[in-house]
């Protein structure tokens, strides 16, 4: 939709003749990679060995630079409709979000205070399945757009001699690489 983009889902109650009566959007959240493993999956398929070690670590920062505020944008329209946006997640996602901006939350989900509400899952052993895992409910809670803003506007800046040093050391690696080799 234009002005607002996509959701993955939406759940939505209809009236008699077809009107939308309440709905409610809902963005589902996995961690994407860095770098590749294209090549060793690549190797495995073709029943040889890699040419090298493949390199890739979760991208926790795009979970920061994409997702919340895409939540934060959506939760503020989500505001002005007064109907709700439901993130669902793993717990392990939930617990970085939660650990790297303490915004407040709460387990009153139908207060209207509540646009954003957090719907977050974890694996555990499926007793009926040896080897197997399956999905948890494990939290139900929520916060507002403006909550969850607040907290990711206003952390405490690290100090500038501290950026300082990290740009100091970024140059002396790179002069380092433009030295010469000498065995």
């Amino acid at each position: 939709m234009t002005g607002f983009g996509n959701v993955d889902f939406v759940i939505a109650d209809v009236g008699q003749g077809g009107a939308i009566t309440e709905f409610l959007s809902v963005e589902l959240q996995a961690i994407d990679i860095t770098g590749s493993v294209m090549p060793a999956y690549q190797a495995l398929r073709a029943d040889r060995v890699a040419e090298r070690r493949p390199t890739y670590g979760l991208n926790w920062s795009n979970v920061y630079k994409r997702y919340i505020t895409q939540l934060i944008r959506k939760g503020y329209f989500h505001h002005h409709w007064g109907t709700k946006i439901v993130a669902v997640m793993q717990d392990v996602v939930y617990d970085y979000i939660c650990n790297w901006a303490e915004f407040m939350r709460s387990g009153d989900v139908k207060g209207s205070a509540v646009n954003i509400i957090f719907m977050v899952y974890r694996y555990e052993n499926d007793p009926d399945n040896a080897g197997a895992q399956r999905l948890v409910l494990d939290t139900v809670e929520g916060t507002s757009h403006a909550n969850l803003q607040q907290a990711v506007l206003y952390k405490e800046a690290p100090s500038r001699d501290a950026f300082c040093k990290q740009i100091k050391r970024s140059l002396d690696r790179s002069k380092a690489l433009e030295q010469p080799f000498n065995p």
